[in-house]
């Protein structure tokens, strides 16, 4: 019997009690979050998951919960959020994924290694200034043997930032006066997610450009119907699975 129906109208309820911009993010990320809870179902049938570590928690670690309630589950990040820590035992690192190139040059040895038998690493990449093979590196680092990271970031290249700059519009976001939430520092393409999974010694097992973002906006939700249709390349969002080497 598919659980995750019901999974996703017990976070739908909790997301509307909580209300306000809460409401909005969640009917924003759903489709990620049926995409990761798929992914994860997909890797239970291939190997026990008894260690997770979610970075940057979220109602994606609720989901990770309640779809592996055998599990250990664990959140890493600046700050902890009340509201998205689990009901049941939880254990939250923090931990400063920007501060990682003080620690390791492109060849250093990850640090911190673990045993994690996946780390979900989703929408936070973007969010930071330290080179990505790095962030990767480090997190690669904490994978046990068999472990795989799911890590899912916008599409630098998706449609709407294609005509903005056909039109001599810059397609991204200005930066934030707000430290601990600059908005997005730097997007990627796909052949630069893929040449850092690699430089962190890491193998990429499959990579989709699809939507996976709910826009609100009637143009934004257009652009991202219409680049789904026409060609990957286009899509908004971009999900690597990958595993050590």
């Amino acid at each position: 019997m598919d659980q995750l129906p019901a999974i996703l109208d017990e976070l739908s309820a909790y997301a509307t009690k909580l209300g306000g911009a809460t409401v909005h993010y969640w009917k924003c990320h759903l489709p990620r979050l049926v995409y990761i809870a798929r992914e994860i179902e997909q890797l239970q049938r291939e190997r026990p998951l008894r260690r997770v570590l979610d970075i940057g928690i979220g109602f994606q670690t609720l989901l990770l919960r309640r779809l592996l309630p055998e599990a250990t589950i664990e959140g890493a990040g600046i700050g902890e959020e009340a509201r998205f820590r689990p009901e049941r035992e939880f254990r939250f690192h923090e931990l400063d994924l920007n501060g990682v190139s003080r620690m390791l040059h492109p060849h250093a040895a990850p640090a911190d290694a673990g045993d994690y038998d996946l780390i979900l690493f989703m929408e936070v990449l973007e969010h930071l200034y330290t080179p990505p093979d790095l962030v990767l590196r480090d997190l690669g680092g904490r994978l046990s043997t068999a472990g795989v990271m799911i890590v899912t970031t916008p599409n630098a290249a998706w449609l709407k930032n294609r005509l903005k700059l056909l039109c001599g519009r810059n397609p991204f976001e200005p930066l934030r006066p707000n430290p601990k939430d600059m908005g997005h520092i730097r997007e990627y393409t796909k052949a630069e997610l893929e040449a850092a999974i690699a430089a962190a010694g890491l193998i990429t097992r499959k990579f989709d450009r699809l939507g996976l973002y709910r826009f609100s906006g009637t143009k934004d939700r257009f652009y991202s119907a219409l680049a789904d249709r026409l060609h990957p390349s286009l899509s908004r969002s971009m999900a690597a699975v990958c595993s050590k080497a």
